[in-house]
């Protein structure tokens, strides 16, 4: 039997949805019963959940982990907390475990967050965006700044293990002369711990799509970022994540070495490791409280643990076969060699999916001959 100790709940619901955003939600309305609906559906989850482990020779263990994303999951509030600790775990939460819930400015009351924090919830991640009210607007945002400030306000001031998420390649960065530094230097002032640094993929229909900075825009933005947030103590370790010194976030860590991580929620998706050489990937339907499953082969797990290896400071083991072409990403800047493990400078994470074609253009060639 192997054990399971991290758990991800997808939690759909948004006060607003944001023209930008691709990930499953649906717009609260107060005068339905969604979140009963959405109870019933986790209640059937739970239960079928319990036996796709059972039939994978699977089992929890005290739970190391728990991220609740979204959406956005403060929206449950506290009848959220007593129902996730009544119906949804269903292992005890280890002593020093990570516990994170996504939390959006103007979506939280001391209430509730004293209500999770009874079940264990010790680090928040803020969905912030942007300091500038005119990139707030623009990103169809609809919390305020001052809203940012003061949620920002109280977790400063109550020491909170918190993450913030900012946005590059916002449209009409060039035309409105967006400051990064100006929005940085006030994002430090109320010392977080993390940050999640991510570059906004815009869809074709996507209302902004003629304002998108170019390609050398973000460029320079993405190495400022992380030049600036070096300078100031944080640690880049993956391709869009910084963090002081010991809160590099333990849960997504899971993900990207490989670990076993379970999901519930809709469109939730879990891994479980069974072997170096076999794994299932399992998607929650929207509709109905059953899993999508994909059996990785030994070939694809081989290649996403060298895709993973790359994204984070763990780099890779370098093998002989790499040579020519780990050589060329070097005098390109893209990677650091340390003793025998690849790892990717700031520029190469930028780069990493053309660094990913070079490396199946690789394989399919060694594998012709």
């Amino acid at each position: 039997m192997t054990h399971v100790s991290s758990l991800y709940l997808h939690v759909p619901f948004c006060k607003h949805l944001c023209n930008y955003c691709d990930f499953y939600k649906r717009k609260i309305d107060t005068t339905q019963n969604q979140f009963e609906d959405f109870h019933q559906f986790l209640k059937e989850s739970v239960v079928h959940h319990q036996n796709f482990l059972k039939c994978h020779d699977f089992s929890w263990a005290p739970l190391e982990s728990i991220y609740l994303g979204g959406g956005t999951p403060s929206l449950w509030g506290e009848r959220g907390a007593s129902f996730f600790e009544r119906e949804v775990l269903q292992a005890p939460i280890q002593r020093g475990a990570e516990f994170t819930m996504e939390i959006d400015p103007g979506t939280w009351t001391l209430e509730m967050i004293e209500a999770w924090k009874a079940v264990g919830l010790n680090r928040i991640s803020v969905g912030t965006q942007s300091l500038n009210p005119d990139f707030l607007k623009i990103l169809d945002r609809v919390h305020s700044l001052e809203e940012t400030l003061g949620f920002l306000t109280y977790l400063k001031e109550e020491n909170w293990n918190y993450s913030l998420d900012f946005l590059l390649g916002v449209p009409f960065s060039i035309e409105k002369n967006r400051d990064i530094r100006s929005e940085l230097d006030k994002l430090l002032h109320y010392s977080p711990k993390h940050i999640s640094l991510y570059i906004l993929n815009a869809r074709s229909k996507y209302p902004y799509i003629q304002h998108m900075p170019d390609d050398h825009y973000i460029r320079e933005e993405y190495l400022f970022v992380s030049d600036y947030l070096k300078a100031k103590g944080f640690h880049h370790y993956e391709v869009s994540n910084f963090a002081l010194p010991g809160f590099e976030s333990k849960h997504n860590f899971k993900y990207w070495r490989g670990e076993s991580v379970a999901a519930l929620g809709p469109t939730g998706t879990g891994y479980l490791s069974k072997s170096s050489t076999e794994a299932v990937r399992y998607k929650w339907k929207v509709s109905q409280a059953e899993v999508e499953i994909e059996n990785l082969t030994e070939k694809e797990l081989s290649l996403e643990r060298l895709y993973l290896g790359l994204r984070t400071s763990d780099g890779f083991q370098m093998t002989q076969d790499l040579t020519c072409l780990v050589e060329s990403w070097s005098q390109q800047k893209y990677v650091t060699l340390e003793g025998n493990v690849i790892k990717l400078t700031s520029l190469g994470y930028l780069m990493l999916d053309s660094l990913m074609d070079d490396l199946f253009r690789f394989e399919n060639q060694s594998g012709n001959r």
